[in-house]
């Protein structure tokens, strides 16, 4: 006679499931948009629910771990396993709530120069069929970052235009970005960067000047798609900067 199983093994493997088919729902909102399979606006909103998905199963998971007397290592392993997902997904909506708490502003196209922004030209073709045109997005926008991005300001270097323009180009190449244009004659560098999840591109262009004591780098950092880019461009040029005085 089979022995009946052990109160808790249902919700542990109920549980278990559930969380990793939201953890997969997650993880494929983003890359179903990069396939082709959906909207990216479908792939943001299976999110909350895959989310929701996972912290549920963690819970039925850790609930069925706590009822059984006698825990296998296999059901043991199993409840953790969905505990932990749910876990990662309260972590992850603590995340993306406090990057949405910061405030940032609806804008996509950053520039540390708002009155003469750098211009795409090898890049511009590529943008062609993009949602945001290629052109710097306007005064609005340039108030806007102002505003928010007090201290985003053009690169000083005390480097003549030749050494600023190669150093420029090596610390573009150290990026995780996919060079598309270079100009030493118009002192222009030309780069996109792919987001792993969604896929999502933007583009940077870098400009390197004559000063009256060195050189000047102005980076701006435009996306393809979407109104905000939660900073995303803003810590792109900062990260560059930071990767150019390295």
């Amino acid at each position: 006679m089979t022995e009946p199983a052990e109160k808790g093994t249902g919700l542990i493997k109920w549980g278990t499931s559930i969380s990793i088919a939201g953890g997969l729902a997650v993880i494929l909102s983003g890359y179903g948009y990069q396939w082709g399979w959906w909207h990216f606006s479908t792939g943001f909103s299976i999110i909350p629910w895959g989310t929701g998905a996972a912290i549920v199963g963690g819970i039925l998971a850790g609930i069925g771990l706590f009822r059984m007397k006698n825990k296998t290592q296999n059901m043991a392993v199993s409840g953790m396993a969905g505990m932990f997902l749910a876990v990662l997904a309260i972590i992850n909506i603590g995340y993306w709530y406090s990057e949405v708490q910061q405030g940032y502003p609806p804008i996509h196209d950053i520039s540390t120069d708002t009155e003469n922004p750098p211009e795409f030209v090898a890049i511009a073709p590529l943008r062609k069929d993009a949602p945001n045109p290629v052109e710097y997005a306007g005064e609005e926008t340039a108030e806007a970052q102002k505003e928010f991005y007090t201290n985003l300001e053009p690169l000083q270097v005390a480097l003549n235009y030749d050494e600023a323009y190669d150093r420029a180009l090596e610390a573009a190449r150290e990026m995780p970005w996919k060079l598309v244009g270079e100009n030493r004659e118009q002192g222009r560098i030309e780069a996109f960067e792919k987001l792993a999840w969604f896929g999502f591109i933007d583009d940077v262009v870098i400009r390197v000047d004559t000063a009256a004591s060195g050189s000047t780098i102005d980076v701006r950092s435009k996306s393809r798609i979407g109104r905000g880019d939660l900073g995303v461009n803003a810590k792109r040029i900062k990260a560059y900067f930071e990767e150019y005085q390295n």
